[in-house]
């Protein structure tokens, strides 16, 4: 009888800046490599912390971009492979002591300084396919407005004194979606979408509690209760206030009047959904990291109480980390509903 051989896990990770590799005289120094990455429009964040003992370690200097790859090399019950993270900024650099260290901190190296810039402009009678795009244009981005949401109409959006990155957010918000730069595109999809931009079938993962190495569920009350939305719209025609609402029947109402029923319907419904996600949570440490787990990702879980296996869930962050114990991974999911 053969029986399968347990493979140690060994993991792997490489940091190259302008293609040159800088694992082997950074590995030597690591204590550890932190990389944050969240949902939409929050910039993914890289620390890596290193021993200066002897004075010797030259920093890579801010503004420069830092390539990062995660992954393991070998190991029963991880995917070998290093899987590629992307680009980051270099913005902060710290030393500190003793025992001397160096912290290099950087972010997402997608989000352009011109997405910052506030302007003022009125977007009126279009689509949100039409306002990626036109922004995505100013910025030479290639624009990937999901096609669910790609012809919905906006009757009116104003971008007060708004930098395109503040004004996407709130448009986001307004239809639940995230909107988020990578790799040269940007991106505009519904949160919790099985589906990528471009049409292609977003993968599931799958945990179980034997993966764990700590588990942490919540429910939480609504907030007030509340398990519904209403949005006020001004009729035109009629000359006053209408009101459209999704959900239950303790209503949580938005403060802002919308210029037509429709986006008046989608605020509503985008609000809805956001109670709903918000009411329970799950917080899961995974003994053998995996950097495959991203922010947007449905998962399935098992072997925990039933009602938490039998849920839905999304992934709201993860990070990962590199050091002396391994590659390991944090994740925060939300319920879907």
């Amino acid at each position: 009888m053969v029986t399968a051989r347990h493979v140690e896990a060994r993991a792997a990770w490489d940091v190259t800046l302008d293609g040159v590799s800088l694992t082997s005289t950074i590995a030597p120094r690591l204590i550890s490599l932190r990389l944050s990455e969240r949902r939409g429009e929050e910039a993914d964040e890289l620390e890596i912390v290193v021993h200066d003992h002897d004075g010797q370690f030259a920093p890579p200097p801010q503004g420069s971009i830092l390539r990062v790859s995660l992954g393991w090399l070998q190991g029963t019950g991880v995917t070998p492979g290093l899987v590629d993270k992307g680009g980051f900024i270099v913005d902060e650099l710290s030393w500190e002591g003793p025992p001397d260290r160096v912290s290099v901190r950087a972010r997402s190296a997608d989000f352009k300084n011109s997405f910052r810039t506030r302007i003022n402009q009125v977007w009126k009678d279009t689509t949100l396919g039409a306002i990626v795009a036109a922004i995505a244009g100013r910025h030479g981005l290639v624009p990937r407005c999901h096609a669910e949401l790609a012809d919905r109409s906006v009757s009116a959006a104003e971008q007060g004194n708004k930098s395109d990155m503040q004004f996407l957010r709130d448009l986001a918000r307004r239809y639940d979606a995230t909107s988020t730069v990578k790799a040269g595109a940007l991106i505009f999809v519904p949160i919790g979408a099985t589906t990528t931009a471009t049409g292609a079938a977003l993968p599931t993962g799958q945990i179980s509690r034997s993966d764990c190495s700590r588990y942490s569920w919540k429910r939480c009350a609504r907030d007030k209760g509340q398990d519904g939305a209403e949005a006020q719209y001004h009729d035109t025609k009629a000359g006053k206030r209408e009101t459209v609402s999704t959900g239950g029947t303790n209503k949580k109402r938005l403060k802002r009047v919308y210029a037509s029923k429709a986006d008046a319907d989608a605020a509503s419904k985008a609000e809805h959904q956001r109670l709903q996600r918000a009411s329970a949570s799950l917080d899961l440490d995974l003994s053998l990291g995996n950097p495959l787990l991203i922010p947007g990702m449905h998962v399935t879980v098992s072997d925990f109480k039933p009602h938490v296996d039998a849920a839905k869930w999304l992934i709201a962050s993860a990070d990962h980390q590199m050091d002396g114990r391994g590659l390991s991974t944090r994740l925060q999911l939300e319920v879907l509903a």
